[in-house]
């Protein structure tokens, strides 16, 4: 994700679309430098039983609140869950959903793994070819697609990255 944004800058367009779905914030703090002493201090101070941080000054825990001021995200109205339906999609039909709702289709059978998954790399590669075309007259379906693709790439390269 980070390697992507370095080097380019977001259309106005794109920039309104993602702070309109309350993630553009994410983008903007960027990537952070991790402080190994702060967690492993915080590792030592946590407590499971609890699901708190045992400080001198007094127990601390992470809220909701926390994430909508760190990064400006809503944190109230209704929970985002997984339909059943959406649960016994083979492979096929999460491309085909995907197709529909970004315009992308892996062709290379190594791009996606299982049936939900898929490797980042092809829709990163996919967006390259793409941020050159977003200028002032592009329609807005362009926009909301490329906007998608980008969100994707956001949740499945920062903010649920599976190591």
């Amino acid at each position: 994700m980070w390697d992507f944004m370095k080097d380019r800058d977001l259309h106005p367009r794109v920039v309104q679309r993602l702070r309109d779905t309350g993630f553009y914030m994410i983008l903007e703090i960027g990537q952070l430098q991790l402080d190994w002493s702060l967690i492993t201090a915080l590792i030592e101070r946590w407590r499971p039983v609890t699901y708190t941080f045992h400080l001198p000054i007094g127990e601390a825990t992470i809220t909701l609140q926390d994430m909508e001021v760190l990064y400006g995200m809503p944190v109230d109205g209704l929970p985002v869950a997984l339909p059943l339906a959406m649960r016994e999609m083979t492979r096929g039909q999460y491309l085909d959903m995907l197709q529909q709702l970004t315009g992308f289709r892996p062709q290379d059978e190594t791009a996606h793994s299982g049936a939900s998954r898929m490797s980042l790399t092809a829709i990163r590669q996919h967006l390259e070819i793409l941020h050159p075309d977003i200028i002032g007259e592009t329609d807005d379906l362009h926009i909301h697609r490329y906007t998608r693709l980008l969100l994707l790439l956001l949740f499945g390269g920062v903010l649920f990255p599976n190591t």
